[in-house]
């Protein structure tokens, strides 16, 4: 955020912030974190910014307690008997809401990073961004015999969406009054919807898997993992119907809804603590709450002479499972508002005068629910819950030579991202498609995902393994400077430890002797 205060040009952060005038420097400046659902909902995406797995084990032998992530059947056909992850991030995002510009990565000095500008995308249409990320500070998994084992770790994910309807924006708009008048031209003053969520908790994960059946040419195993949620963050903003008309000096409301929804935690922030202890003041005032996570895996044995059956050593793999069964409950911070009708004459310079009064005083609870302005629904209620991003996952992988394999994954959101009972809100991850061909070893790895959205872009990724160490980006893309300001895309770092040794395997052309 410090980044953003310096910066002189007035731009909008949201489609919400546009609608009513907020100049980004004056959000940042104020201290109060409440109230300012939309700024904290745009900041939190983006720099948080989960998807669920590393795309590059999927399917993979050696993923080890990572393959929890996309299937709890699959940790029990690992490779090695234990594994250990100290430490990972991934965030992988859709956008085409909002972009930078003036980024220099090659010089991040401060007279630079004071220039650097977040500003919707030009042109017309709908807006929406979409955010998937996890920090896992520790991952364990350890096989207790060829039939079963056992993982455990601890994460912090987060998940955001953001929609409106089409409008037009170009970089030379400075204002609302000019955003109103270049969209009554171009888009014939047609009524704006917007919503967005971000929900943000910490697991704690235990997953079991275990062999079902198996003989000499088929496995198969199932798995589940059961997580302790702590809801972190939940909040959600919406604009429905907003109708104006625009005038020479100011724009008058003729009708809309506004819904501010944010969970009583943020209220333990403080600034006087450090971020350290800001986080345990959150976790200790969030509510805990039970997820599910189960998956079966079946997989056709590669017909070799061996001693022993190992898990790199299959022909195919087929795995299905449906991924975070449950919800956050989180308690309505007394600043949430609903307001249902703006009073007769409410312009958007009476708005913006109000907010610029007084900083420190003034909130966006306030503004909206002076009866001057709007009239308040005084019906809200106390507890809210935010669903996890359940999902159904197909994973299909094929080993083609030694060290080569392909792998299919298909992930399908169980909900939709229409918002009908604000007090039950649905969440979705990212669907996707995702093929991914690899060479790997025990130590060593290449992985190229070429991941298809929804949106029907395709993602060209690329990553690598050596030893320990597991990184990748979800597009390619990202390497050219222009690319990276359009914020579409993420990456994924992980240090994943094992026994990098696997006892020799006899192959078919083995010779044999006395």
């Amino acid at each position: 955020m410090a980044m953003l205060q310096a910066t002189e040009k007035v731009t909008y952060v949201s489609e919400m912030g546009s609608i009513l005038g907020y100049k980004i420097n004056s959000f940042l400046y104020m201290k109060r974190v409440r109230g300012y659902v939309l700024i904290i909902l745009l900041i939190v995406t983006l720099l948080r910014t989960n998807a669920q797995s590393y795309h590059a084990f999927n399917g993979s032998a050696y993923a080890g307690g990572l393959s929890n992530f996309t299937n709890p059947a699959s940790a029990i056909n690992s490779a090695f008997k234990w594994d250990i992850s100290a430490l990972g991030f991934q965030t992988n995002t859709t956008n085409n809401a909002v972009s930078i510009a003036n980024l220099s990565v090659a010089n991040l000095t401060p007279d630079n990073i004071s220039k650097i500008i977040i500003q919707p995308t030009e042109g017309y249409g709908t807006r929406s961004l979409a955010n998937a990320s996890d920090l896992h500070l520790l991952n364990m998994r350890y096989n207790i015999d060829d039939k079963q084992s056992l993982s455990f770790g601890i994460r912090i994910r987060s998940n955001s969406f953001m929609e409106t309807s089409p409008f037009s924006y170009i970089d030379t708009i400075s204002g609302f009054s000019g955003f109103v008048h270049y969209n009554n031209i171009k888009g014939g003053g047609t009524p704006f919807h917007f919503h967005g969520y971000n929900e943000a908790w910490m697991e704690n994960d235990f997953s079991y898997a275990g062999v079902l059946s198996e003989d000499d040419e088929h496995r198969f195993s199932g798995g589940i993992t059961i997580a302790l949620l702590r809801g972190l963050s939940g909040l959600y903003g919406g604009i429905d119907n907003l109708n104006y008309t625009a005038g020479v000096n100011k724009n008058t409301i003729t009708s809309g809804q506004a819904t501010l929804l944010y969970s009583a935690n943020y209220a333990k922030i403080d600034s006087k603590y450090t971020a350290l202890q800001n986080f345990k003041n959150l976790r200790k005032a969030s509510k805990l709450k039970l997820g599910t996570s189960i998956g079966f895996e079946y997989v056709v044995k590669e017909q070799l002479f061996e001693e022993k059956y190992n898990p790199k050593n299959y022909s195919w793999k087929f795995g299905v499972s449906i991924m975070d069964i449950g919800a956050n409950k989180f308690d309505t911070d007394t600043s949430s508002v609903i307001v249902n009708t703006p009073n007769t004459g409410l312009t958007d310079t009476s708005l913006q005068n109000q907010l610029q009064i007084d900083r420190n005083k003034n909130n966006l609870k306030n503004v909206l629910s002076d009866s001057n302005n709007f009239t308040i629904d005084s019906r809200i209620q106390n507890i809210y819950k935010m669903s996890l991003p359940t999902r159904l996952v197909f994973s299909v992988d094929k080993k083609i030579a030694d060290n080569i394999f392909i792998n299919a994954l298909c992930s399908i959101n169980f909900y939709s991202n229409n918002v009908s009972d604000i007090y039950n809100i649905k969440t979705t991850e990212l669907n996707r498609l995702i093929l991914t061909p690899r060479w790997e070893t025990a130590a060593w790895g290449v992985y190229i995902p070429i991941q298809y959205t929804p949106k029907h872009d395709m993602m060209l990724g690329l990553a690598i393994k050596a030893g320990p160490l597991v990184m990748g980006i979800h597009n390619i893309n990202w390497l050219q400077m222009s690319k990276l300001e359009e914020l579409d895309g993420g990456g994924y770092l992980a240090l994943h430890f094992q026994p990098f040794s696997i006892a020799r395997q006899h192959h078919s052309l083995d010779c044999f002797t006395n």
